[in-house]
């Protein structure tokens, strides 16, 4: 799956010095080593030192366009019928559409259509994605839709290395946006409260592919804390989706490194009102928003003919003349279209708002944590 696969090294332009990335052995080596990190990496100060910048090595993700078995796909029946399967040789499945064997799609590219082979019916093998993800899983829990997913990541500052600690796993849409933002070397921590659907997540991120980078724990963040999953200060951010977030103000401001960014998704304002009172004192830059989508549609019509305006008088000779007037001016106009042959029709471009719209998901309140003064 390519929500966040492992990447494979390859040899690169920055060669044989003997420079190289190293893991921090305690979490007071975190800063500093994380500055030194970044010169190693950096090939052009490298050649003003005179190094020859092979020792490092630059990576890739492989990316195969070709259905394996055991691959993920997506199922898109319609645009509101969307599933998924683990491809099986010998498998089959069905839908509305009818009957479809997973051999008649194994070695075949993403995006083939699929017939059926009892009906008319068909269906695209899609190369899974979040947001597919998102569309096709089954629903544990209520899920973080794509929308708030992604002004998630953006306001928690999210990047590939980030690591980020998140409560309330759920049906585990968020982990795997979580996971393709800090894609490849980074790490999440997601703790569910449920052991069902920790279990349940756990075997999922390991067919998914994002084992590697998406942990989940089967823990009580809001009584136990988030563990020694990272030490304190070593979180760069954390997403809390629970319904007493307040609870796990102080455990994941522990674990928040300064300047890192906390997020709160909580459907009712009044759990937005609790939480906001627990960071006063210790986290700065507080801000709620409600996010909403409203498409506009923009489409062409055909013009219609202009109406020659009529003064609305009853029983007066104004009425009789303007029709009069409008009568001649049709007949002018139908021997003018027969004087010059047919016209193309004139069009008019019209823009609307769409007829359906996404209602209220949740309030996001983010924050960052304070600097202490020294």
């Amino acid at each position: 799956m390519d929500f966040a696969k492992s990447m494979v090294s390859s040899p690169g332009p920055s060669s044989s010095s003997n420079l190289s990335l190293v893991a921090p052995s305690s979490d007071e080596d975190n800063n500093g080593l994380r500055a030194l990190n970044v010169i190693a990496s950096n090939e052009a100060l490298m050649n003003e030192l005179g190094c020859e910048a092979k020792g490092l090595v630059e990576s890739h993700i492989p990316r195969s366009n070709t259905i394996t078995p055991s691959s993920l796909c997506v199922i898109f029946a319609s645009y509101a019928s969307l599933s998924f399967v683990y491809a099986t040789p010998n498998q089959k499945y069905s839908n509305r559409n009818g009957v479809f064997h997973h051999n008649d799609f194994i070695g075949k590219e993403f995006g083939v259509k699929v017939p059926s082979r009892c009906s008319d019916g068909f269906v695209y093998i899609m190369r899974p994605t979040v947001e597919l993800w998102a569309h096709s899983l089954n629903h544990r829990t209520q899920i973080c839709h794509p929308l708030d997913q992604s002004v998630v990541t953006l306001n928690l500052h999210l990047k590939p290395g980030s690591i980020v600690l998140e409560s309330g796993t759920g049906s585990g849409a968020m982990s795997h946006a979580l996971s393709r933002a800090v894609a490849p070397n980074g790490k999440v921590w997601s703790y569910e409260f449920n052991k069902v659907r920790a279990e349940t997540a756990n075997e999922e991120f390991k067919k998914n592919g994002v084992d590697n980078i998406c942990t989940c724990e089967h823990r009580d963040v809001c009584g136990e804390g988030f563990g020694e999953s990272c030490g304190d200060g070593g979180a760069d951010g954390i997403f809390l989706d629970l319904p007493e977030p307040w609870t796990a103000t102080e455990h994941a401001l522990r674990k928040l490194r300064p300047d890192g960014r906390l997020c709160s998704y909580s459907p009712c304002i009044e759990q937005t009102q609790r939480f906001v009172k627990t960071l006063s004192d210790s986290c700065h830059s507080v801000m709620t928003i409600e996010v909403r989508l409203k498409e506009f549609c923009v489409d062409t019509l055909p013009a219609l003919p202009m109406e020659i305006s009529m003064p609305f008088y009853y029983g007066t000779e104004k009425v009789d003349k303007a029709r009069k007037d409008k009568v001649k001016a049709e007949e002018e106009r139908k021997k003018k279209e027969a004087e010059e042959g047919e016209q193309p029709k004139r069009k008019k471009i019209r823009t609307r708002p769409a007829a359906e719209m996404r209602g209220h998901t949740a309030f996001l309140t983010f924050a960052t944590k304070s600097v202490p003064l020294k």
